[in-house]
């Protein structure tokens, strides 16, 4: 039975309305999916149609057909960090007068790990919020997905701005903080600060032991780095060259061997071409286990407003 929980450790968390990746219109689809060291083309194809399906089921307020989607603790991190649950984007979904175009192309699937699977996908949305407001941005979306009773579910998502982005106004609700409630979450929670604090050493060494092989991130410049090209820019970094924390970690759901948290990174310094840098991110973090171990299968920064 899956362990999912879709907490906030602020006191107030700002969550919704993003509208997001999900929001009525006009749909386009532009087919763009790549191989991503993967074999199994048809798998890759039946991933790529449930991108599509969803996108196509907020195209026409499908509402049913999301809530069948979205699995429990489903969630997704919007424009400026902004945390939405599932049952919020359905709300935003289901809201009479927006008027959106959304096109998606370059789908990815970036790993499949036994019935979990994380894809990437671009979208651009244009459009008219509810209230007459305007809405435009392109993103990289990183999704995972999980097979439950012979089908495929959205565990959550995160969407990364490719370029300047609007949204309507986001609602708010307070929710409680993770408290961790018996040794898994512990330990996910503890993975969760020393990967933090290994990236912001330049401890490339335990960073290859934690990392899948297809392990990826989406910078937060909506840009897509395998493993390799990771470890090469961490162990690049000179001691004391960055500052930074880990906190208000979420667990959002636990499902058998995959894990689902979210944080805020905070990092301070300056980079290799001498630039300041003093950013905060939240981060999707995506953790399989393999062998009995947790291993990093994927992560994804948007940038904090």
């Amino acid at each position: 039975m899956a362990h999912a929980r879709g907490r906030s450790l602020s006191s107030v968390l700002v969550v919704c309305g993003a509208l997001g990746l999900l929001l009525a219109g006009a749909l386009v689809v532009r087919s763009g999916m790549r191989q991503a060291g993967l074999n199994d083309a048809a798998l890759q194809r039946e991933l790529t149609q449930v991108d599509e399906k969803w996108l196509h089921a907020a195209t026409v307020q499908d509402i049913p057909y999301l809530k069948n989607l979205f699995a429990e603790g489903m969630f997704e991190v919007q424009r400026g960090g902004v945390v939405e649950t599932g049952e919020e984007m359905r709300k935003v979904i289901g809201a009479p007068g927006r008027h959106i175009q959304i096109t998606i192309d370059n789908v990815v699937v970036r790993g499949v790990y036994g019935d979990t699977a994380i894809l990437t996908d671009r979208t651009t949305q244009q459009g008219t919020a509810p209230d007459g407001r305007k809405i435009s941005g392109q993103y990289t979306v990183m999704r995972v997905v999980k097979k439950q009773g012979g089908q495929w579910r959205a565990l959550g998502a995160q969407m990364t701005p490719l370029q300047a982005s609007t949204m309507a106004t986001p609602m708010t609700h307070p929710t409680p903080d993770t408290v961790a409630q018996n040794a898994t979450e512990k330990e996910l929670i503890a993975i969760d600060r020393k990967w933090v604090a290994a990236a912001t050493s330049g401890d490339a060494n335990y960073l290859k032991s934690l990392f899948t092989q297809q392990m990826f991130e989406v910078g937060g410049d909506g840009h897509v780095s395998d493993a390799e090209a990771l470890l090469k820019g961490i162990g690049a970094r000179r001691p004391g060259q960055f500052q930074g924390l880990c906190d208000q970690i979420v667990i959002r759901g636990i499902y058998g061997d995959t894990a689902l948290l979210t944080d805020r990174r905070v990092l301070k310094g300056a980079g290799a071409n001498g630039q300041s840098v003093d950013a905060r991110w939240r981060v999707t973090r995506v953790l399989v286990k393999q062998n009995g171990k947790w291993r990093a299968a994927a992560s994804a920064l948007t940038a904090i407003e």
